[in-house]
C-alpha cells in the first residue's frame, strides 16, 4: 500500500471488529495476545497511512451488505464465500459504487477517529 500510490476506502460493519476485540462469535479462541497485536498493527496503519487509507464502520443493523470491492469506474466485485462476481458493466458498477457510498456516509466511526476507537477496542482484549 505504501508504495502503489493508490487511496483505499474500507467499509466494515463495527460489530466485526467488535467480535475480533471480545474473541466472540467467528473469533472465538483467539489468543488475547494475538487480538493485540493485530489490533495494534492496525492501529499503526490507520495512523500512518491516512489520508491514503480510510477505514469506517458501518451498523449493519441499520445497513446490510455483502462484501464488495470497487475498482476504479471500471470493475467491482461481490464476494460470494467461494466465488466473487465481477461486473464491467458501467451501470451495474455505479449501483455497486453508489452502495458502498451509503456504506461510507452511513458509517457510525469515521477514518479519522478509528485509531481512538481501535485503541478503546484493545482496551477490552482481556
Amino acid at each position: 500500500m505504501r508504495g502503489a500510490g493508490s487511496d483505499y476506502e474500507i467499509a466494515l460493519p463495527r460489530h466485526e471488529l467488535t467480535a475480533f476485540a471480545t474473541a466472540s462469535g467467528y473469533y472465538e479462541g483467539l489468543s488475547a495476545e494475538l487480538r493485540n497485536q493485530q489490533l495494534t498493527h492496525l492501529i499503526t496503519l490507520c495512523d500512518q497511512l491516512y489520508p491514503s487509507l480510510r477505514l469506517c464502520l458501518f451498523d449493519a443493523r441499520k445497513l446490510f451488505s455483502a462484501p464488495v470491492t470497487v475498482f476504479g469506474p471500471q470493475l467491482a466485485v461481490i464476494y460470494l464465500g467461494r466465488h466473487y462476481l465481477a461486473f464491467r458493466d458501467s451501470a451495474r458498477v455505479e449501483t455497486i459504487t453508489q452502495h458502498f457510498d451509503l456504506l461510507v456516509r452511513e458509517a457510525d466511526i469515521g477514518a479519522r477517529d478509528m485509531p481512538a476507537y481501535l485503541r478503546d477496542l484493545r482496551d477490552r482484549v482481556a
